[in-house]
């Protein structure tokens, strides 16, 4: 186990200290080819003559780390929290955002850029932490303006208005107000060039935001059409990582959704009741024209 993780974890439950050891390790493990490359010394040649030089290395590739913050209030109760401020981590979410922060810690973070609302703060705060490192804010990271329908329930407004359906299976054509994804693409995949383009960040970047963010970034650079991205599902807290190389113009996909404790892998059963189907505190919606319900948690489109 790395030393930030023995020091968060000291005085904790042997479960704990064992969980923490196993998700530095996976991580470590992973992203090992990933490291610095070592030189490789020049071929000696047996007859004594020049050796041969050896190639020139590649520089690293670049790691972007896609995080959704914790689990909020509002996922419990099943509501839109767009760009309102003051929405924050539930208990849950807050061991949730240090377990993304235990496995991360496996990895040498050279920075972190966060969206500035309270939920994505406070969970690059908790990433930040074991490594003294500055958080970068960047307002462009910030979730879908939702309009009209920040603060409301999912299951109210697909009851009440049919523009949320339409929005839902159209993302490009929002009603008045309402900021469409490709809206949202443009701005989140400027900060992720923007991360690319300065060195002085370094290779191993995480970047905290919202499900919707995470979803338009990866659909981007792995060419995914924004009209399935209601498909996609991005828990809380989970991790998204991309590995960039400089003679490769797509990057390599090396997690989505990556979590210590996958929501969708044992899902807690369904409550008898009321509006809101719950999967470890998350609301869920049926996507259009689908009979199984897709876990939606902040966005408008699951």
């Amino acid at each position: 186990m790395c030393v930030r993780c023995g020091l968060r974890f000291t005085g904790a439950t042997l479960r704990s200290r064992y969980v923490a050891w196993q998700c530095c390790g996976l991580i470590a493990w992973h992203l090992r080819r990933y490291m610095e490359p070592t030189a490789t010394p020049p071929e000696q040649s047996p007859n004594g003559a020049t050796p041969k030089q050896p190639e020139p290395q590649k520089r690293p590739p670049r790691l972007l780390f896609l995080i959704r913050h914790g689990q909020t209030t509002f996922n419990v109760e099943g509501r839109l929290p767009g760009q309102m401020e003051g929405v924050a981590l539930t208990d849950e979410g807050w061991r949730q955002a240090y377990r993304a922060a235990v496995a991360l810690s496996g990895v040498p973070l050279s920075a972190v850029v966060s969206s500035p609302l309270e939920r994505a703060l406070d969970t690059a705060k908790a990433i930040a932490r074991g490594g003294a490192l500055e958080i970068h804010q960047e307002r462009d990271l910030m979730d879908t303006d939702v309009g009209h329908w920040t603060g409301l329930k999912i299951d109210d407004v697909k009851k009440s208005d049919p523009a949320w359906t339409d929005f839902v299976e159209h993302p490009d054509q929002p009603p008045e107000g309402v900021e469409s994804l490709a809206q949202v693409q443009t701005r989140a995949v400027a900060v992720a060039e923007r991360i690319l383009a300065s060195p002085q960040l370094g290779n191993f970047v995480a970047v905290v935001s919202h499900a919707d963010v995470v979803k338009v970034i990866l659909a981007h650079y792995l060419r995914i059409h924004l009209d399935t991205l209601r498909h996609m599902y991005i828990g809380n807290a989970s991790i998204s990582a991309l590995a960039f190389h400089e003679d490769e113009k797509t990057p390599t996909m090396l997690a989505v959704n990556w979590s210590p404790a996958p929501e969708w892998l044992a899902p807690r059963p369904k409550e008898p009741a009321p509006t809101t189907n719950r999967i470890e505190g998350e609301a869920t919606m049926e996507s259009a024209g689908s009979e199984a319900p897709t876990p939606a948690g902040e966005q408008p489109h699951p």
